[in-house]
């Protein structure tokens, strides 16, 4: 990661940084953020000049970007196609669907309340083999090694595993703390911080630009996502006590809303002619 790009306002630096601060991201993390936000649907595209401006203005160099797409194109996440001397990128059809998978859980509002949950146990090697398989879902807590928790009804395909379904569920303090260990109640809390930070930032400060309100919320989003998906969708009980996600949501939705998902038409007619020229240059 590089420093902001230099010709970016001191409103978006300022957000930025209290995003960022001395941690880098992951660029290829960063690119399927961007595209999950701003191009998630069949047929939207970002041209390579216009990703290279939002990646520039997140910090992230030339090369490290073309490493990652590659690295995006690998893995199915993202096709390329060249037009001229620069490249139009979107998401595969894998690529449409992990990011709409994830979206109502990045960018939903309420808090999780089942109604019904099931617990699924296992009773010998054959069954922990089953289990695991259900663990692999990010519904699913593990209890020890031959449990697992999970809301809803029972699957249909629990054969070998003894399943109970119940309503209520009282959550021990242990398995708070691991649902949330304590490094990932700091991160909570840094990210509540730093939303924070930024909408007293956007409420004080001159309008940004299209490009860097793109970026930004890029940033916003992949802040949020990063921490978000490391446990799974359960209600506050299944927290530590101070737990700062529901107030970390409500921020990130407030946001949201300060920063509205742009057009990409926009975004690519308002291209400088220094970041177009930069951009056609790097493909």
């Amino acid at each position: 990661m590089a420093s902001m790009h230099e010709s970016a306002s001191p409103t978006f630096r300022a957000c930025a940084a209290a995003l960022t601060g001395d941690q880098g991201h992951r660029v290829w993390s960063l690119i399927v953020t961007i595209f999950g936000d701003l191009a998630q649907g069949k047929g939207d595209a970002i041209s390579g000049p216009l990703l290279s401006q939002l990646t520039g203005l997140m910090g992230v160099r030339p090369e490290a970007m073309r490493v990652a797409l590659h690295r995006l194109r690998k893995d199915g996440w993202i096709e390329s196609l060249r037009e001229g001397r620069a490249s139009t990128h979107f998401l595969t059809g894998y690529g449409r669907a992990q990011s709409a998978a994830a979206s109502p859980r990045i960018y939903g509002t309420g808090v999780p309340s089942p109604d019904l949950w099931h617990l699924l146990i296992a009773g010998d090697t054959v069954g922990a083999a089953r289990l695991e398989a259900f663990l692999q879902s990010d519904d699913y807590i593990a209890l020890g090694g031959q449990a697992a928790l999970a809301p809803g009804p029972l699957p249909d395909d629990h054969g070998g595993l003894l399943g109970v379904e119940t309503g209520a569920v009282a959550v021990p303090d242990w398995l708070r703390a691991q649902i949330c260990p304590e490094p990932l109640m700091r991160a909570y809390a840094e990210c509540l911080a730093a939303f924070e930070n930024v909408l007293d930032c956007l409420d004080r400060s001159p309008p940004l630009t299209g490009a860097e309100a793109a970026a930004l919320r890029g940033l916003v989003v992949h802040s949020w996502r990063r921490i978000l998906l490391r446990h799974p969708d359960l209600p506050p009980a299944f927290f530590p006590e101070g737990w700062p996600g529901v107030a970390a949501r409500e921020r990130f939705s407030r946001i949201m809303a300060a920063l509205p998902v742009p057009d990409l038409a926009v975004l690519e007619q308002g291209l400088t002619g220094h970041d177009s020229r930069r951009a056609v240059l790097e493909g």
